[in-house]
């Protein structure tokens, strides 16, 4: 028979290795996409979008915008400028607070945050 010490520090040890390899796997998750569609009209007053006045994305689940412009004139949303017709896409790979113009947001203001994940350490990233 097996010792009971043996026997317990193997069992704590498959459990420390499990919770290690769902640490790691779950920072190498499927990205998250903000997405926001403008469509036809936004931009000479005809339909308008309900969009949030700050928007919160996170650095360690990879998290993306996207913002697809199907109206006829050029949006600009924070730091991007959307041509007609048109899509950007955008993974964000630094700590960062726009406060900025949104020209299909009601108020034409917006807020863009993005924050270092929970467990990442707040000194390695700029803001």
């Amino acid at each position: 028979m097996l010792n009971k010490k043996v026997l317990l520090g193997a069992l704590l040890g498959m459990g420390l290795l499990s919770l290690l390899v769902w640490f790691f796997a779950t920072q190498y998750e499927t990205a998250r996409q903000v997405v926001f569609v403008i469509p036809p009209g936004v931009g000479a007053g005809e339909v308008t979008l309900d969009v949030p006045d700050e928007i919160v994305l996170t650095l360690g689940v990879k998290d993306t915008i996207v913002i697809e412009n199907q109206d006829e004139v050029i949006h600009t949303f924070g730091p991007f400028v959307v041509a007609p017709h048109s899509t950007i896409t955008h993974r964000f790979y630094n700590v960062v607070n726009y406060q900025g113009v949104c020209t299909f947001h009601q108020e034409r203001q917006m807020s863009l945050v993005v924050k270092p994940a929970p467990w990442q350490l707040h000194f390695f990233y700029n803001e």
